[in-house]
């Protein structure tokens, strides 16, 4: 066994046998290679925490737990405004922190800007979703919510004297009755006009912003982009700090106050839905749990996301019906392109959901890719063996050692699903696999047949150069193999599932590309070179699909 001599002498004498045994394993490993299929959730890592299982917990033991989306407000840079359709790359540019925007004149809290977030806003209230929103309180005027937190309606709220900070109240950290810290009932040298007052002007907006940053304990600032900033402009009636600093406490502190106004680049747009509601009616917050659909649509060479558009009572039904759930990644992204149809001044984005949706377009657009690496890698392969043959025999064993690896992870998957004791928890570290299990079996294969044709260049038959690269290149290979595998398998040690998963994952790809490109890829040279010998064609310088014979198998 040190040298490998009994196994490459057992494999040869009974090479019919192997090749049966190979074909039965295959065949077997479909299935499981079948069950593999299953798409990732890239949010999926299955940490093994506290507090992550205290999320699940709150998640599944309360049925008032909420599931937050964030919608980002982003001032859309002057050049691009009127252009059609909003993207991205629209947006104002960052000016820095507590740097603020000047054009337009207040950035966000500009007012007609504030008329835009609030049609935005009233989209989402009448949206077909808002039957699963869940009530809350804003922290900026402490009034209840049903859904949708937007900062027009704080707005709304504090010029109709209903915020908190403009009531007489009992101050819940002293527990005793304070006369309202602000008001909108006095406003200068301004009449105090509502929201929705048709007269209602920049500098009612400028100054209610005012009053909310200095009255809300931070909130209404928190609210905004860090580059929000008090800057100075001498016709403003408004007072404020410039260059001034949010304390913990919310209090505001600056060297110098004056004339000006709050400006900010964006600002959230918040909903919160009744995510077990949701549940129980037919959708699913994870992707791996969701129907397939094929939400893109090919853009030249690249694919872009067309959203699947579910109903509510679609989903409801269908999944009544004993379909699997509508996933709430699309209803996020149909959300997003249904909002940013109306933008005009801002640009409207989904902040932190659909990364499944977007790792898939991304896959997609890269597959063009997956073509040209395969065609490189043929060249390649065939610039070094320089036998098609050999390049067909190789990218067989490649082949089959993929299936395997991703069978023998399928079938682990059904049996611990069927025991409930599950070892193979798929994340995005999976992704890589492939990858792993072309770089080895390509290098295990090529040092393999590089051995045969050096044996057979110096003269020796068919057997004993099948037998040499065997024996020796087999044992070198299995050598490299297991101590690949063991330090793949120390990830059993880690704490989070998707890692031991994966060092499970790449020990059993390792593991196939050593038997399939390291032993039995020579094992298939050597019966096919007898198969051409006994045809006559290997010893007489053409074979069936390129050129043969000694002086043809130069590196």
């Amino acid at each position: 066994m040190r040298d490998f001599s009994k196994i490459a002498d057992a494999m040869i004498n009974h090479n019919k046998r192997v090749h049966a045994a190979v074909i039965v394993i295959t065949a077997f490993m479909i299935p499981g290679f079948l069950s593999s299929l299953t798409p990732i959730d890239i949010e999926a890592y299955n940490m093994d925490s506290p507090e992550l299982e205290a999320n699940d917990v709150m998640r599944e033991e309360f049925s008032g737990a909420g599931n937050i989306w964030g919608f980002g407000i982003f001032v859309r840079d002057p050049v691009h405004i009127d252009e059609d359709p909003s993207r991205i790359s629209m947006i104002e540019p960052f000016p820095g922190e507590s740097r603020g925007l000047n054009n337009p004149i207040g950035g966000v809290l500009n007012l007609s800007i504030l008329r835009e977030v609030d049609s935005k806003a009233e989209i989402l209230k009448s949206h077909d979703v808002s039957m699963y929103y869940l009530n809350f309180s804003s922290d900026i005027s402490g009034i209840p919510l049903r859904g949708v937190l937007d900062l027009p309606n704080e707005f709304r709220v504090f010029m109709d004297n209903r915020s908190l900070v403009t009531r007489d109240r009992i101050n819940p950290f002293t527990l005793q009755w304070e006369l309202a810290p602000t008001n909108w009932t006095d406003c200068g040298v301004l009449e105090c006009l509502s929201f929705d007052d048709p007269e209602l002007t920049q500098a009612h907006i400028d100054l209610a912003a005012h009053r909310m940053a200095n009255h809300t304990r931070g909130s209404f600032l928190r609210y905004l982009s860090v580059d929000r900033a008090f800057l100075p402009d001498p016709t403003s009636p408004v007072i404020g700090p410039y260059g001034g600093t949010l304390q913990e406490d919310g209090t505001i502190v600056a060297d110098q106050w004056g004339p000006g106004r709050w400006t900010a680049t964006s600002v959230w747009m918040i909903l919160n839905l009744d995510r077990q509601a949701m549940v129980d009616n037919g959708w699913t917050f994870a992707w791996i749990d969701a129907r397939p659909e094929f939400g893109f649509e090919r853009d030249g060479l690249s694919f872009s996301t067309d959203p699947i558009e579910y109903t509510m009572e679609q989903c409801q039904q269908e999944s009544q019906r004993g379909l699997a759930p509508c996933s709430v990644e699309w209803l996020y992204l149909a959300i997003e392109e249904e909002l940013r149809a109306t933008d005009e001044q801002v640009v409207t984005v989904l902040l932190g959901e659909g990364p499944n949706v977007e790792i898939n377009r991304e896959l997609l657009s890269s597959s063009f890719l997956v073509g040209i690496m395969g065609v490189v890698v043929v060249f390649l392969l065939w610039m070094s063996l320089r036998r098609v043959s050999d390049v067909l025999i190789v990218g067989a064993g490649l082949s089959l050692a993929l299936l395997w690896m991703q069978g023998s992870i399928g079938w682990i998957w059904i049996i611990g699903d069927r025991t409930g004791y599950q070892i193979i928890a798929r994340s995005q570290f999976s992704n890589l696999l492939p990858i792993l299990v072309l770089a080895l079996g390509i290098d295990d294969s090529l040092h393999a047949l590089h051995r045969y044709k050096e044996e057979r260049r110096n003269g020796a038959d068919l057997l004993l150069s099948a037998h040499m690269s065997i024996s020796k290149v087999g044992r070198a290979i299995m050598l490299t193999s297991l101590t690949t595998i063991v330090a793949f398998l120390a990830n059993l040690s880690s704490n989070i599932a998707a890692l031991r998963s994966f060092g499970v994952e790449a020990g059993l790809g390792v593991f196939s590309a050593f038997v399939l490109t390291g032993l039995w890829v020579p094992l298939l040279r050597l019966d096919y070179d007898r198969y051409l010998d006994r045809k006559r064609e290997i010893d007489g310088g053409k074979e069936r699909f390129g050129t043969s014979g000694p002086e043809q198998m130069a590196v």
